[in-house]
Parts: structure tokens; C-alpha cells; sequence
């Protein structure tokens, strides 16, 4: 009889006890196979029905517990592999209250890894609620265990409880849940051309565009989702920024077309590329035309010149002094050597005094012609003062530079840059600042992310002489990411589409078809040079030159009158 008894125990303890545990560790194996787990993170898994499966699996695993303070601050990014299958204990009346505050807080940043629930009671009453916290935490990928029965939930467009057959059935789950069914995706409406902007067609429509807010809506369309656009609050500049990162905090918008600034803590898809800010300057100002005449040669051939010409007159001295010649007299034929005018007013009966002509005559006619074939390429072309070409340089720049608010405070928190460059920037309101910007107003320094500075300049790209200049160092950095709201349940979605366009080449495409719009729309212009080309030989580049020969005349004049005046004075004073 007690034989008897035992048997029916044992049958008891093996069909209601060991075989849906079996069954558990079956499943969460196929599991680990399918999915190549390397860690199974294990949380309030305690008791004796949960430990069996704790010790019959055979991938590394830990146990965590949701009870105890030191597990809150744990966080599997960075600590342990990504690639791991979490396995949560259900309590008989569902999600344990810590756990829904500690499963957030372990998966941060990792919301799409594969959670498995375990259920000792019929869940059908608690799936509504398990599968709702789990969708407004990003967990997507769920499957529920309850004895040999699988449980699932579609998110899209609405949560929709499923049971499935088998693992292989939760697996082709991950496929369908890629179609959105018209799921809406909320998108911030932002006005940052050339990433996210509207215009009016020819039809007088209202049109969305931008290379950023086209790649969104080409991920929307390939998944079958729809976009609703959220407008941005009505508020001053600074707060504006705050009231869009509440947004995002609080889940009001799904994603922004905007790249991933480095102080704001938000969640983002994955980084693409590293962004940098440049600064712009209004190009150098041109010179006077008056100086063209000294720059064919630097201060060091100008230097060579007149010390060839005292060094030719020397020679000559020394060559004439039986013909009694002054030194004077010989520094004007060195002069004339040198401008390619020589005669043959001194006498050259020697090899010696030959050279000398020989050597002056061949250098003057050099200088004379490489002096007036540069003289008329700069008239042609026309000179500027020195470039600013470093950060640097610009701290002795005469102009402000001019931000929002935002980047104002940024630029101040800058130690890197010269502190008289952060004592010239300025604030202004954004709706100038854009259109000081946009039309290259020469009156401030800008500062920009690479993306608007391209097509900012390529407005001069039909100008002789562009208006402004890029300084080629960078200020500031942002990762080429899109802002998503916390916990976002198609992140990973995201990413993949974002990477892909980015791989081949589609963004570029993109980009370009975005500037094309803005040109066509006339939101930006090719700008064209106002004054008309100058002249070879323009009259008025002669002016000064007319006037150094006209006081060159005078001077001769003046010393004329004065030998002549004194040649009469010592006339007469020997009669």
C-alpha cells in the first residue's frame, strides 16, 4: 500500500512538476541555440521549481535579484555581452513591482534583447497588462512561458496577444513585426534646412523636405508606418531646446531629424560618422590699387634690386675714374641698366667694364619683364589683405561672431578657443541670425555645423572672389545620429535602414537632391559678382602711377631751375 502511495506521488512530483520544467529548459535552449546566446541573465529565479532550470542550462548564466540594492545599479551594457537572453520569474499576480522598475534600469540602452517570462499561473488574465509595460519600455522582442504553452504579442498598430507553437513560430515573429501595419511614428517638425524643411510646390502645396527628414520618411515607408509630425513649442530660443528634450524624456516624439549634440543626454540611433562645427570669415578685403606696384617683388628682391643697382654704379665709379665721371652720374647708368634702358655713355675698353654691362643689362631686362608680367597678373586678378587661415587668426579679426543662444554658451565654455574670440561673439534673434547667414552678410564671423556650411557656400560658387572663407579647424563635435525617445521599441530597425543608407551612398543622393530643391525654390541663390570683371588695363589703375610721374617731373624740374640758378650765381661771381 505504501508502495502504491509512493508511485502516485512520484507520477504526481514527475507530470506536474519536473515535465514543464523540462519543458522550460527545452525551449530556453532552442532558444539560446537560435538566437547564439552567450550569457542568460537570470532574475528572481529562487525557488526550487525555477532553480532547476538555473541549473540545467548550459549557457554561462547569472542570477540577479530584483531585491537587492547593489542589482539596481547594475547595467548589462558595458558590463557583460550584449548578446544575452533574459529570463524573468512571473509572481502568481504578474510582474513583480521592482522588476518593473529594475528591468529598465539592467537593459538600458539594450530594451531589444529577447526576454522570457515565466508564468506559474494561466496568464491569460495578466497579458494585456505584462505585453502594455513591456511595449512602453521598448521590450519587443517577448515570448511567455506558461507549462508547454508559448505566448507572444504583435505590437503593430496595436498590441495584440498571440500564442504560438513552437520557437521556430516566435522566431518568424521578428519578421512580421518589421511590417508596421500604418503604426504611426511621430517626428519632430523642425525648420533646419537644408535637414528639415517645407516649401510650396507649383501647386501652391505645402511640401516637407530635407535629406534628413527624407531618410526618416523613406524608413516609414519601408516599413509600412505612417508619420505624424509634432510641431515644436512656440517658446523663446533657450527654452525651446529644453521643451524639446522634455519631448523626448517623456516619449512625446519618436524620432527628430537633427544629429545627437554631445551634451544632450538622450537615447540615439547608432553614430554614422563624427560631425565638426567650422567657422566662417568674410574673405580678406582687397588692397588699394595704389600698392599693386610694390607686391610683384617681396621686400627681399626689392632689397637685391637696389643693392645691385649701388653695387653696378660702384663698379662703374671705379671703372670711369680716369674719364672723371661723378658717382652720381654712374648710379643713374646703373639705373637705367637695371630698367632695361642702358646706353653707351661710359666707356667699356676693358673685359672688366664689359661684364659689368653685360651682367646689369641681362639682369635689368629679367627684372623688368618678370616685374610688368606680374604687375598685370595682379591687376587681372587683384590682391587682398592677409587671409585668416587658423582659429587663431581670428582672434585679431575686426568682426563678432554671431550664434543663438545655445552655441553661445558653448562657444563661452570653450577654453580651447582664444579668449578674445569668446569676447566678440554675440547673440541675436535666430530669424536674423538664419538670414545674416544665409546671405553671407559680411559683417560677423559664423560658426556651423559642415553640413549647412556646404550648402551656405556653395551660394559663392559662381563668384570671382568668394565672400566668405572656411577656417579648416574644428570647434565643436556631434555624432551623426538620430535623437530617438527613450526606449524607443524600433531602434534597432532604425539604425539598421539609417546604416544601409549611409553604406550606399543613398544619403549623398539625398543630400543633393535637398540642395537642389533650396536652389530651385530660390530659399538660396547663386550669387554673382555685382561689379563688372576688371580690366587688363584699366585706366584707373594708372592714376597713381601718373602721379608719381608727375612728381618726379616736378622734382626734376625744381633741381633743374636750382642748377641752373647756380651755375649763373658762380658765372658771375668769377666775372
Amino acid at each position: 500500500m505504501q508502495v502504491k502511495m509512493f508511485s502516485i506521488l512520484l507520477i504526481f512530483v514527475l507530470q506536474f512538476v519536473v515535465t514543464p520544467v523540462l519543458g522550460h529548459i527545452q525551449i530556453i535552449q532552442e532558444l539560446n541555440l537560435a538566437l547564439r546566446t552567450e550569457l542568460n541573465v537570470l532574475i528572481d529565479v529562487e525557488d526550487f521549481y525555477s532553480s532547476s532550470i538555473l541549473y540545467g542550462l548550459d549557457t554561462p548564466r547569472i542570477q540577479l535579484s530584483s531585491k537587492s540594492r547593489e542589482a539596481m545599479n547594475l547595467r548589462l551594457r558595458g558590463n557583460f555581452t550584449s548578446q544575452a537572453l533574459i529570463i524573468v520569474q512571473l509572481m502568481e499576480f504578474g510582474l513583480d513591482p521592482k522588476v518593473v522598475d529594475f528591468l529598465p534600469l539592467l537593459l538600458d540602452r539594450l530594451h531589444e534583447l529577447h526576454i522570457v517570462f515565466l508564468s506559474k499561473e494561466d496568464p491569460e488574465s495578466l497579458q494585456m497588462e505584462l505585453y502594455t509595460y513591456c511595449y512602453k519600455e521598448g521590450f519587443i522582442n517577448v515570448i511567455l512561458i506558461y507549462n508547454d504553452c508559448l505566448y507572444s504579442y504583435l505590437p503593430y498598430p496595436s498590441i495584440q496577444p498571440i500564442r504560438l507553437a513552437n520557437v521556430s513560430e516566435y522566431l518568424t515573429r521578428g519578421r512580421t513585426i518589421r511590417n508596421f501595419k500604418g503604426f504611426p511614428v511621430r517626428i519632430l517638425q523642425t525648420t533646419l534646412a537644408p535637414r528639415d524643411f517645407e516649401y510650396f510646390d507649383e501647386r501652391n502645396r505645402l511640401v516637407r523636405a530635407g535629406y534628413m527628414f527624407t531618410a526618416m520618411k523613406e524608413f516609414t515607408d519601408r516599413y509600412s508606418a505612417t508619420i505624424v509630425s509634432v510641431p515644436i513649442p512656440d517658446l523663446p530660443e533657450m527654452e525651446k531646446y529644453a521643451a524639446v528634450l522634455d519631448m523626448v524624456i517623456n516619449k512625446e516624439v519618436d524620432l527628430i531629424g537633427y544629429f545627437k549634440d554631445m551634451e544632450w543626454d538622450v537615447s540615439y540611433t547608432e553614430p554614422l560618422s563624427i560631425l565638426k562645427s567650422y567657422f566662417i570669415v568674410p574673405h580678406a578685403r582687397p588692397l588699394s590699387s595704389y600698392l599693386y606696384y610694390s607686391r610683384p617683388f617681396k621686400w627681399t628682391l626689392w632689397l637685391v634690386v637696389a643693392l645691385t643697382v649701388f653695387y653696378g654704379a660702384l663698379m662703374l665709379y671705379l671703372g670711369s675714374r680716369r674719364d672723371g665721371k661723378e658717382i652720381g652720374e654712374c648710379l643713374l647708368y646703373s639705373l637705367s641698366h637695371i630698367l632695361n634702358t642702358c646706353n653707351q655713355a661710359i666707356r667699356t675698353t676693358g673685359w672688366r667694364d664689359q661684364l659689368i654691362h653685360m651682367i646689369l643689362t641681362l639682369g635689368g631686362f629679367m627684372l623688368t619683364n618678370l616685374y610688368l608680367a606680374t604687375l598685370s597678373s595682379i591687376l587681372t586678378s587683384g590682391l587682398s589683405e592677409p587671409q585668416y587661415k587658423t582659429v587663431q587668426d581670428l582672434a585679431d579679426a575686426p568682426y563678432p561672431s554671431l550664434h543663438d543662444g545655445l552655441y553661445r554658451r558653448q562657444l563661452m565654455g570653450n577654453e580651447f578657443l582664444p579668449k578674445a574670440l569668446r569676447q566678440k561673439s554675440m547673440t541675436l534673434n535666430i530669424t536674423l541670425l538664419t538670414a545674416y547667414r544665409d546671405g553671407l552678410n559680411k559683417s560677423y564671423i559664423y560658426l556651423s555645423y559642415e553640413d549647412r556650411l556646404e550648402l551656405i557656400l556653395m551660394q559663392q560658387y559662381l563668384l570671382k572672389t568668394p565672400r566668405f572663407d572656411l577656417i579648416r579647424e574644428p570647434v565643436s563635435y556631434a555624432l551623426e545620429a538620430y535623437p530617438v525617445s527613450r526606449s524607443l521599441p524600433f531602434l534597432k530597425l532604425a539604425t539598421e535602414f539609417m546604416r544601409r543608407l549611409q553604406e550606399h551612398g543613398i544619403n549623398i543622393k539625398i543630400k543633393a537632391d535637398a540642395f537642389q530643391v533650396m536652389l530651385e525654390r530660390k530659399m538660396y541663390t547663386l550669387m554673382r559678382d555685382d561689379e563688372p570683371p576688371a580690366k587688363a588695363f584699366d585706366l584707373q589703375f594708372y592714376f597713381f602711377a601718373y602721379g608719381l610721374w608727375t612728381v618726379g617731373l616736378g622734382l626734376s624740374l625744381i633741381v633743374f631751375l636750382v642748377e641752373v640758378i647756380k651755375s649763373r650765381l658762380s658765372h658771375k661771381k668769377k666775372q
